[in-house]
C-alpha cells in the first residue's frame, strides 16, 4: 500500500533536497501511486534527489493488489544507489527518460527500471517515478544458454565478420547500426548510421574511431555504458533519436564493446505532440459544450419559473432533467480528454444531481447505487445515463404515491459482452395493462434509447414494486458501434 501524504512530506522534509513547494507536488502524486500499480500490476515508486549525486531517496511507495509484489518489506526511506539503480540517477541528472534499464532492488531482486521525470513549474528535475517488474526469470534464462553461446562463438564470429565485411546484411537493416570498441569507439557504422550522422552535424566527417560519448555526451557520466542492455532517447541536431545498446562480450565474460541500434523516432514525437494536442482541443470543446447545455437549462428554469401551468412546469423541469444528465457526460470528457467514459464515476456524479434536486425530502426515499468499474463509449454512456434518469424520475414520482418512505435500487453491471442495468423500487407497483397502453414520454425516451441506440432489450416486471432490467452489448471497439449500431 501507498504510504501516506504525511508521511511522504516527512521524508521528503528529512532527506531530500527540495524546497516546500517541490514537496507538495510530490506528495500529491503520491496519492495516485496506488491506483498506477494496480492498473499497472507493478510495484511504482517515487524517488527523489539527495545532496550526494551518486543517491537518491525513495519516498513513496506502492505494491500492487493485483499481482505479486517484488517486496517482502517496505523501503520508504531507503536510498537508491547509481550502483544498483543507475535508471533512477540517469533520468535524475538528464531529465530525460529511461525505459527498460536494469538494476537490483533494495532487497538483492535483478529488476527492470522503468524511470520517468517529476519537474517543478521551474522544470527542475525533482523527483522521478518509477515502475519495477522482476527479471530474475529471464536471468536464470540467460544464464542457462550461456553455455550455447559459447558453443557456437566460433560459427557465430566467422558469418559475423562476413556479413559485416561485405556489407550486404547490415545495409538493408533500416535502423542505424554501430559495433563499438570496448572503449566505446566506433569500429564500425552501416550507411543508415552514416544518413542520421549526416543530418545531426557530421556530414563529411569521418566517424570511425569516433566515441559514442563525443556523438551522445549524456552517456560520458555512465560508467557502465558498454556493460548492459540499455535504451536512451535523445534530441540531437533537431532530432529524436533512440539509441539501444546491447553489450558484446567474450569468452571470458569482459567486456567486448558493444552493439547500438539508432532509430529515428522524430515523426514518432511529432505525432505523439500533435495528438497531445488534439486530446487539449477535445478537452475545451467538451467544456463547452457543458457550458452550453447548462446555460440552456437555466434558461428553461427561467422559463418554468413564469410558466402557469403545473403541467408545463413538469415537462420543462423534466427537459431540464435530461439535459444536464448529458452535461454530466460533456463534463467527464471534458476533464479526461477522452471518448471513454468512467461509468461508476459519471453515474454516481449523476446520481447526485438529481437526489439534490429532484427528491423529495419530505419523504424518507433511500436511492443507492452498485455500479462495476468499467468503460464505455460516450455515446453508450450518454444513453445508459437518459435511461437511468428517466427510470429514477418514474420512480420518484409515481412509485411511492401515499408512502412516506422507500427504496430505489440501481445496479450496473458488465458481464462478459453485456452490459446489465437494473432499477427496482419497493413502492405501490402497476398496472400491466395500463403500462402497455401508456404513451408516456418518458418511457417512449427509454425504449428508443434502449432499442434504437443501443440495439439492447428492456423487461419490466412487478415484483413487489417495479424491476426494470435493460440489457445491452458492450462494445470493445468504436468502430464496431458505428458499423454495425450506428443511426445514419
Amino acid at each position: 500500500m501507498a504510504i501516506t501524504a504525511k508521511d511522504v512530506g516527512e521524508i521528503c522534509r528529512q532527506y531530500a533536497d527540495l524546497k516546500p513547494d517541490d514537496i507538495k507536488i510530490i506528495e500529491k502524486i503520491a496519492e495516485l501511486l496506488q491506483i498506477m500499480a494496480d492498473l499497472t500490476q507493478a510495484d511504482i515508486f517515487i524517488d527523489c534527489v539527495t545532496r550526494d549525486p551518486n543517491a537518491a531517496i525513495v519516498v513513496a511507495e506502492a505494491k500492487p493488489r493485483t499481482a505479486r509484489s517484488l517486496y517482502r518489506f517496505p523501503v520508504a526511506g531507503q536510498l537508491a544507489l547509481r550502483k544498483n539503480e543507475p535508471a533512477v540517477l540517469r533520468t535524475m541528472q538528464t531529465g530525460l527518460p529511461t525505459i527498460g534499464m536494469r538494476g537490483i532492488s533494495q532487497e538483492g531482486v535483478p529488476i527492470k527500471q522503468s524511470v520517468v521525470p517529476i519537474t517543478n513549474k521551474n522544470s527542475r528535475t525533482i523527483g522521478v517515478l518509477i515502475m519495477e517488474q522482476d527479471i530474475t526469470e529471464q536471468v536464470t534464462q540467460e544464464k542457462k544458454v550461456k553455455d550455447l553461446m559459447e558453443t557456437a562463438e566460433h560459427l557465430s564470429e566467422t558469418l559475423f565478420n562476413v556479413a559485416f565485411a561485405e556489407g550486404k546484411i547490415s545495409n538493408i537493416i533500416p535502423d542505424g547500426l554501430l559495433i563499438l570498441d570496448k572503449k566505446g569507439g566506433i569500429i564500425y557504422y552501416n550507411i543508415a548510421a552514416r544518413d542520421v550522422f549526416d543530418r545531426i552535424g557530421f556530414r563529411g566527417k569521418e566517424i570511425k574511431g569516433k566515441k559514442i560519448i563525443d556523438i551522445l555526451p549524456e552517456l560520458d557520466f555512465r560508467y557502465d555504458v558498454l556493460a548492459e542492455q540499455m535504451y536512451i532517447e535523445s534530441q540531437i541536431g533537431g532530432l529524436n533519436l533512440a539509441f539501444t545498446s546491447v553489450p558484446l562480450k567474450s569468452a571470458d565474460e569482459k567486456a567486448a564493446g558493444a552493439l547500438m541500434l539508432i532509430r529515428d523516432i522524430t515523426e514518432i514525437r511529432v505525432k505523439e505532440k500533435e495528438l497531445m494536442l488534439q486530446s487539449v482541443v477535445i478537452k475545451e470543446i467538451h467544456h463547452r459544450i457543458k457550458n452550453n447545455l447548462q446555460t440552456v437549462a437555466s434558461l428553461l428554469r427561467l422559463q418554468a419559473r413564469r410558466a402557469d401551468s403545473e403541467q408545463t412546469k413538469k415537462a420543462l423541469h423534466d427537459s431540464i432533467s435530461r439535459i444536464m444528465s448529458i452535461a454530466v457526460v460533456h463534463e467527464v470528457l471534458s476533464k479526461e480528454g477522452m471518448d471513454m467514459v468512467d461509468v461508476s464515476s459519471t453515474l454516481t456524479q449523476m446520481l447526485e444531481m438529481i437526489t439534490n434536486g429532484v427528491l423529495d425530502h419530505e419523504k424518507q426515499i433511500e436511492v443507492s447505487l452498485t455500479c462495476d468499474s468499467f468503460m464505455l463509449f460516450s455515446r453508450q454512456a450518454t444513453s445508459l445515463i437518459l435511461i437511468i434518469n428517466e427510470l429514477l424520475h418514474n420512480a420518484l414520482e409515481h412509485a411511492f404515491i401515499g408512502r412516506e418512505s422507500g427504496t430505489v435500487n440501481i445496479q450496473v453491471r458488465q458481464e462478459n459482452s453485456e452490459v446489465i442495468l437494473i432499477v427496482d423500487d419497493n413502492g405501490v407497483g402497476f398496472n400491466k395493462e395500463d403500462l402497455n397502453k401508456a404513451n408516456s414520454l418518458g418511457l417512449n425516451i427509454i425504449r428508443t434509447l434502449v432499442e434504437e441506440d443501443l440495439k439492447g432489450i428492456i423487461n419490466i416486471v412487478e415484483q413487489n414494486g417495479t424491476r426494470v432490467e435493460v440489457r445491452f452489448p458492450f462494445l470493445l471497439t468504436e468502430e464496431v458501434w458505428h458499423a454495425d449500431f450506428g443511426g445514419g
